[in-house]
């Protein structure tokens, strides 16, 4: 009889892997970005109004990306985060295993650092 845990353990590191890489290689991408265009503080802002509808009473919202939806960004306080996402898209484009959530967050933590 086969052991497919050993099996299982392998692949998921291998994907783990690749995922951390795509992860290393996008805060890179973010940092080069912020660098190029000096857009940090649009990014720390778009991160911040992601992370902003997070609730304590019941720990729902938080990050999530969904500021990239129209219905938030035609909320008066994120006028102008359009330019943000746009420069960020790119970045999406060639990592899409890193989400829209933490993308964002890579990008404010790369303008931060």
């Amino acid at each position: 009889m086969c052991d497919t845990s050993e099996l299982m353990s392998t692949e998921e590191s291998v994907v783990s892997a690749a995922v951390k890489d795509a992860y290393r290689q996008a805060y890179q991408a973010c940092k080069d970005l912020v660098e190029e265009e000096h857009c940090g503080p649009i990014l720390v802002r778009l991160a911040w109004h992601d992370s902003g509808n997070y609730d304590a009473r019941d720990g729902t919202g938080g990050a999530t990306g969904s500021i990239r939806f129209y219905k938030e960004q035609e909320h008066r306080a994120n006028a102008g985060l359009e330019k943000a996402l746009a420069l960020l898209e790119p970045i999406k484009k060639r990592y899409p295993t890193v989400s829209y959530a933490d993308l964002f967050q890579l990008g404010s933590a790369a303008a931060i650092a």
